[in-house]
């Protein structure tokens, strides 16, 4: 068997808990053009947004077309290995998300939006037209990470190692880079609907967001920086 690789587009969605939409403007702006670590399951969830975390993905992404102009080139069983191995963390466009959650964050609206991002994608086949007939199904799959997780995103050689006819033919190397936002795509507040704070008879009264920033809290800038 070969291994062929190939930059291709995915699409996502991503969460950000700040205290009024111009932040989490800010925040995305800072997020389009890096590099995450999807090796660190902390950037995808599914839990409650009070309990997300500063940025985060949704767990279910949409393959598309490979990157303008990109090709498929064989590579060695090696190199396979080395891309999910190799990828630093601490490079200077490299992201790591925050897993702590501080407890004042729990009230802290979420804005969410669709990015695109491009990853690698390493295939492994008898040939290149074989490989050709696996990427052009890759587009009419659904990527989810929240059951399949190293169904794409495998261990070193574990992902074509087993029975040919069994094992998946196509992974995903752990380096996602977030292109921008997917076009037509505003940045919305999804969560909560409506904002409230306690009155005097701690009922619950809605209210605008006016969130006063505890120095407590990480910088939500230094990370994107």
């Amino acid at each position: 068997m070969s291994f062929y690789a190939i930059e291709v587009r995915i699409f996502g969605t991503v969460y950000i808990k700040a205290p009024d939409q111009q932040t989490a403007d800010r925040i995305l702006d800072r997020l389009c053009t890096k590099t995450i670590d999807a090796r660190d399951r902390v950037w995808f969830s599914e839990i409650e947004p009070q309990y997300l975390p500063m940025v985060s993905f949704g767990t279910s992404f949409t393959p598309d077309e490979p990157v303008a102009g990109a090709q498929l080139v064989a590579v060695s069983e090696r190199a396979v290995e080395l891309a999910q191995r190799s990828f630093v963390l601490g490079w200077r466009d490299t992201l790591v998300p925050s897993a702590e959650v501080i407890a004042e964050f729990e009230d802290m609206p979420v804005y969410s939006t669709d990015l695109d991002l491009t990853t690698k994608a390493f295939i492994r086949a008898e040939n290149l037209q074989q490989a050709e007939r696996i990427l052009k199904t890759f587009k009419g799959t659904h990527i989810d990470l929240e059951m399949q997780y190293w169904r794409w995103f495998a261990k070193p050689g574990e992902h074509f190692v087993g029975d040919p006819e069994t094992a998946p033919p196509l992974a995903l190397s752990s380096a996602l880079h977030v292109s921008g936002r997917s076009t037509e795509c505003a940045l919305y507040r999804a969560w909560p609907e409506t904002l409230y704070r306690r009155g005097a008879d701690g009922k619950r009264v809605p209210i605008e967001v006016n969130i006063i920033r505890n120095p407590a809290w990480p910088d939500a800038f230094e990370v994107f920086q």
